[in-house]
């Protein structure tokens, strides 16, 4: 699978730059970033290290002795990281690689690393190019903790790279025999991460799939499934719980308290620890008029597969220690999975709409984006420009025909939010009504886009 060639062009953009440069490149522990280092090391010479959660001198003795294993035999210097460093640049080459993979713990074990990295870079009197490549999963590090803790080292990097999740495009693509159906489903269940997508086999259907790689005691992720949550969380019990409460749809906190029995001010500190390691968001209503008609302070899962775990998983996990993984599935989850994807369904429809509104009116500035979450119902998409012009979304997943009475009930949600809409689009992966089509034909502001615009 060809995930991320946007950033491994990028990557061979520094290499062949002539300067010396630092570069970052990093995600989370799904990314693929493995397989990205892989093929971007390909045909050229480098060194790798991969740092440890270690005590300094630990780290230092086997970065050194690391390294010694890959130069010449005879190259001789002391273990210290100014002569490392130099001696990995004694020998010529196009253009030396030098990748620290996890470099977190390296900084955490010697800060002053960095400082040996950029006198190497800006010594004048190298002869050798040098691209220094810092890697790591820890998403959370780089995004909250990483200037604080390297301070102006920060901005000597010429590029940080994120390895973003993929479109909906790029993973059905990965997937060429699955029809539209089987592939929204897919993306509920794994998301749009190349590292997960890519244990996956796209010559096995949806359901080979997820009893293989899901329901197979051992498979990645049943494995995944068996610790959720990162290493530096403690009480897995109170977060397990929180989270089986939150698999079925957005809650409140005052319904998570009633759910849970935990106290209100328990829930909001560990909900803040699930938020911050991607686990759970907040959810914002796109502000409108009818703020007495919208929930505030929703939280949901975020991460596709934590979801899908305690959707279908959780709540039948003594079943499937006895059962054979095709009647799980058969059982548990193929009677509920197109209800449960039209979550994903919804994201989808709603990114087209607005490449769509962004194509058709370039000039137009939509600076008001988001679902509107009310206490009567959802709208998946409201897009308000600069200039007033108002646009309300709403989609239908599971659903044949998308009744008359849905559109009823949308043109209310729209009453309730406050927002005075001069167009209507509604999304149904197969058709429509025959009387929202007539509706259709006699009211230009209302657009009907079916499955087929995939």
């Amino acid at each position: 699978m060809d995930f991320h060639q946007e950033e491994l062009k990028q990557l061979e953009r520094h290499y062949q730059n002539t300067r010396n440069e630092i570069v970052l490149l990093y995600g989370d522990k799904q990314s693929g970033l493995s397989d990205i280092l892989r093929l971007f090391l390909h045909h050229k010479t480098y060194y790798y290290y991969r740092a440890r959660n270690c005590s300094p001198d630990l780290q230092l003795k086997l970065f050194y002795n690391e390294i010694r294993e890959e130069l010449p035999k005879g190259t001789g210097f002391n273990a210290r990281y100014p002569d490392i460093l130099s001696a990995m640049l004694s020998v010529t080459c196009q253009k030396r690689v030098i990748v620290i993979d996890d470099f977190q713990y390296l900084l955490k074990s010697d800060p002053s690393f960095m400082e040996d990295v950029l006198r190497t870079i800006h010594n004048k009197w190298n002869n050798q190019n040098v691209l220094f490549l810092l890697c790591t999963t820890a998403k959370t590090f780089v995004e909250r903790d990483m200037v604080k803790s390297m301070s102006d080292q920060a901005y000597e990097f010429s590029s940080i790279i994120r390895l973003s999740e993929l479109t909906f495009a790029e993973v059905w693509k990965a997937f060429p025999d699955y029809d539209q159906i089987n592939a929204i489903e897919l993306y509920s269940i794994f998301g749009a991460k190349a590292g997960d997508l890519a244990k996956l086999d796209p010559d096995l259907s949806l359901h080979d799939n997820v009893c293989r790689s899901v329901l197979t005691k051992g498979s990645p992720f049943y494995e995944r499934g068996q610790s959720i949550l990162p290493d530096e969380l403690r009480e897995p019990a109170v977060y397990h719980t929180i989270l089986e409460a939150l698999a079925n749809g957005p809650r409140k906190l005052n319904e998570l308290h009633k759910l849970t029995g935990f106290e209100r001010a328990k829930i909001s500190v560990y909900m803040k620890n699930l938020i911050e390691y991607g686990i759970v968001s907040k959810l914002e209503s796109v502000p409108t008029k009818g703020l007495d008609h919208t929930l505030k302070g929703i939280y949901q899962i975020k991460d596709p597969f934590v979801r899908f775990w305690f959707y279908f998983i959780f709540p039948h996990y003594s079943a499937l220690a006895l059962m054979e993984s095709e009647k799980f599935y058969r059982k548990y989850i193929d009677p509920l999975l197109r209800t449960y994807a039209g979550y994903a369904y919804s994201a989808i429809c709603a990114d087209h709409l607005m490449d769509k509104l962004k194509a058709e009116n370039p000039k137009e500035k939509y600076d008001v984006t988001g679902a509107w979450y009310g206490k009567v119902g959802t709208i998946d998409l409201v897009a308000c420009s600069e200039r007033g012009h108002a646009v309300a979304a709403f989609c239908n997943f599971e659903k044949a025909k998308m009744p008359y009475a849905d559109l009823e009930w949308d043109k209310y949600c729209v009453s309730q939010a406050g927002i005075k809409c001069d167009e209507i689009y509604l999304f149904s992966q197969q058709s429509f009504d025959e009387k929202i089509k007539k509706e259709a034909i006699s009211d230009p502001s209302l657009h009907l886009i079916d499955g087929a615009f995939l």
